[in-house]
């Protein structure tokens, strides 16, 4: 049943990444993510744009059979159809099983639904925020920005997951209110879910905003400030500066690798929202550990 359960989540989030792909190649700048003009017609060749029929449209097995060429003009498509299909399939089952062992939600099983209802809720919130995380990392690749609506939908979620872990606080030991667990508890002066998540919101914004304004909006954009907001929401304090740290450390990193390697100079751009969900999900997935050794590291702890 257990192996079931996850085999249906994996070809749900398949479906779930092949539409995740019309999003990210037909967005335009200047159009909402969701247009339905532009998200409405059916799927072709981005080549010869011949219209695909349903057999070249199964996520991954289609791109496999076909040996990743179309099957009318034969030029080669591009690896990122299988590839976000097959990662938003890994999310559709890594996050409830995360979820389940740190919320300690014994014998979970997504489809037989025994769990707490309200576990249901937080696991469908996360998915929805880490789809939304891989929009925005796709979109800021390829056109340096991160849209407005995104970012807004990120805050939505952020208020709802806020909200299912104050309504059900007394489900939650003090260590599961933060993803450092109880060395969270080094860096915050109360306890409270709710001003947890504000503060988080206010730290990331403030933060990110100073950047703009003393780089004078060379080093980022308001795209990342408001990115940095919801993912306060999201994450709430101290988590989200953890998240920073990491994504700056990871993106200074790549920038002087850029800079050094000469592929790129002090005057261009480098997307930033990549490092910054970077930085969120090893916070989320080993914020803990990533902390614990850095107090062993200075014998702090």
């Amino acid at each position: 049943m257990v192996y079931f359960s996850y085999a249906l989540l994996f070809l749900f989030g398949l479906i779930i990444g092949s539409f995740l792909n019309v999003l990210i190649w037909r967005y335009k700048p200047d159009q909402n993510v969701f247009a339905v003009s532009r998200i409405g017609g059916r799927s072709n060749c981005p080549h010869c744009f011949k219209i695909l029929h349903w057999n070249e449209l199964v996520p991954i097995f289609s791109f496999l059979i076909q040996g990743g060429k179309c099957g009318s003009c034969r030029a080669r498509l591009s690896l990122q159809y299988p590839l976000v299909e097959f990662l938003s399939g890994i999310i559709f089952v890594g996050v409830p099983i995360f979820l389940s062992r740190f919320y300690d939600i014994k014998n979970f099983v997504f489809v037989s639904f025994q769990a707490p209802p309200w576990f249901y809720g937080l696991v469908f919130v996360w998915l929805a925020i880490f789809l939304i995380w891989f929009l925005i990392v796709a979109i800021d690749i390829k056109e340096y920005l991160v849209p407005n609506e995104l970012n807004l939908i990120l805050a939505v979620l952020g208020v709802i997951l806020t909200l299912i872990l104050f309504t059900h606080r007394e489900s939650l030991l003090i260590s599961q209110a933060s993803f450092l667990k109880h060395l969270s508890l080094l860096f915050t002066p109360f306890q409270n879910i709710v001003l947890g998540h504000v503060l988080g919101a206010l730290a990331g914004s403030v933060l990110f905003s100073l950047i703009v304004f003393l780089s004078r909006g060379r080093g980022m954009g308001f795209g990342d400030v408001k990115l940095a907001f919801a993912a306060g929401l999201i994450l709430g304090w101290p988590d989200i500066g953890l998240a920073a740290a990491l994504a700056f450390i990871f993106g200074g990193l790549w920038g002087a690798i850029l800079i050094f390697s000469r592929r790129k100079t002090m005057k261009d751009k480098i997307p930033f929202a990549p490092f910054f969900v970077l930085g969120a999900l090893l916070t989320v997935f080993f914020g803990f550990q990533i902390v614990s050794f850095y107090f062993r590291l200075f014998q702090l702890e």
